[in-house]
């Protein structure tokens, strides 16, 4: 590269251009370039061509824990020093933007197999969070594509674009009280999304988020009164459904075949999750989030809107979703939590989760230990016939507990993470249900299966 590359960061989005999003980043693609992501994890690889090549690692935001320069060190270690003993940035440079994020950006050339490559770490700290990006580059193809990626990043602090220009909630009704623990809705207290707003309604306590930046997109979080089910939890949600959004949930083909969850809160309450995508072909959306949980002989259903689930801002795969945060927040009066040592027994064993280049896997133990084996793998064309695969894997042992809904897992070396759980089975079709464990911690929600 001609010039070090310069980091420009905005609070929300100033361009038309529809952009792709990963964690706190909304960003441009390269175009043509191959994209794969994994928990954790965003890859883009650069189409193979003699004498060139280049790979994109966009890693999740982590809490900050030093200064700028310092979390650029820590990453550089972490990200490229381990993979390539003993390489130490040739340059780096810093800037910080108006809008509170400091830019590290540090470069070093290596040979392999017989091809000069660059790695280039950026390392961006801001808003209690850092987040870095790892390139490396042979030759100087692609140099202009890297560039006008930055150019067009940009990171969203914690609470999302929506949260920097909402509106308190209008004043408290009688349904409807604020407390110390967030929202109280009959017997149910929850927190709703950072900085959405409450408008009147009679039927329900409904929240909608401000408009997206590019999209417009408005989302909507609908909590129902309280009222007394049948008994079979899942026919309760069938029928709730059906009789809000005139569909059935459960069908398939020619739209997107819904997922179905199912489980007991550590806090003790029953509960299920139809996630489905209306629409003609599932396509158009919306997408139907739809919550019951089992308070005694009560049930409480929430639901939420949005675009379908590919593109929604709010409730999506692209991008971070509001939901496992809003129902780690859900807590309801008189229900008996479960022992934090019966759940512990129920976690027991190992839990995995893959994506196209990421593995991640967990082995918790009885004795309050754990084991954790991940890798990460990418490939590189080193001739027009051969393709080289590398995979890169890490190893770790710590403790791990459980206390009051929440997991900790800290390793003997390095920082603790974990956070608010869920244990649950899913479905497609109502038949076969696998089980999976839901981990919101810092750098998102990840959900691993438990191994056969």
């Amino acid at each position: 590269m001609k010039r070090l590359i310069v980091l420009t960061v905005a609070v929300v989005c100033s361009t038309a251009v529809a952009k792709e999003s990963f964690d706190i980043a909304r960003f441009v693609a390269p175009p043509r370039w191959q994209r794969s992501q994994s928990p954790g994890l965003v890859t883009f690889q650069a189409p193979s061509t003699r004498g060139s090549g280049a790979m994109m690692f966009l890693f999740a935001s982590e809490p900050s824990r030093g200064t700028p320069e310092e979390n650029f060190q820590t990453a550089w270690r972490k990200l490229i020093a381990a993979q390539l003993p003993g390489l130490a940035p040739a340059r780096s440079s810093s800037e910080t933007t108006p809008d509170g994020w400091t830019a590290v950006t540090g470069a070093a050339p290596y040979t392999k197999q017989g091809g000069s490559w660059r790695a280039v770490l950026v390392t961006a700290t801001g808003h209690g969070r850092t987040m870095s990006f790892v390139v490396h580059l042979l030759g100087q193809e692609h140099d202009a594509e890297i560039d006008s990626f930055f150019k067009d990043l940009d990171l969203i602090p914690p609470g999302g674009a929506a949260a920097i220009a909402a509106q308190a909630p209008p004043a408290s009704e009688a349904a409807v009280a604020t407390t110390a623990g967030g929202v109280e809705s009959g017997a149910m207290t929850y927190t709703p999304p950072r900085g959405w707003n409450r408008p009147a309604r009679a039927d329900a306590v409904a929240w909608v988020s401000s408009p997206y930046p590019n999209t417009r997109e408005v989302c909507e979080l609908v909590v129902l009164p309280m009222r007394r089910g049948s008994g079979n939890l899942m026919n309760d949600a069938i029928g709730s459904f059906q009789a809000i959004f005139k569909a059935n949930p459960l069908e398939g083909y020619p739209g997107i075949p819904p997922d179905l969850f199912r489980g007991t809160s550590a806090l003790g309450w029953q509960y299920v999750v139809l996630q489905k995508t209306l629409g003609r072909g599932g396509s158009e959306g919306p997408g139907i989030i739809f919550f019951v949980a089992q308070v005694g002989d009560q049930i409480a259903t929430v639901f939420t809107q949005s675009k379908f689930p590919l593109v929604s801002q709010c409730f999506g795969e692209a991008f971070p979703s509001e939901w496992p945060a809003f129902f780690a927040s859900i807590r309801f009066k008189g229900v008996k939590p479960k022992s934090d040592e019966e759940i512990k027994q129920k976690l027991l064993g190992s839990w995995t989760a893959t994506g196209a280049r990421v593995l991640i896997r967990y082995t918790l133990a009885a004795n309050d230990r754990y084991s954790n084996g991940s890798a990460i793998g990418y490939s590189t064309r080193v001739s027009p016939t051969e393709v080289m695969y590398t995979t890169t894997g890490f190893k770790g042992d710590g403790a791990w507990g459980v206390k009051n809904g929440r997991i900790s897992l800290t390793p003997d070396k390095g920082p603790a993470d974990g956070g608010p759980f869920r244990l649950e089975e899913e479905s497609k079709d109502g038949r076969t249900w696998k089980e999976q464990l839901c981990i919101l911690g810092n750098t998102g929600e990840i959900c691993y299966r438990r191994d056969s």
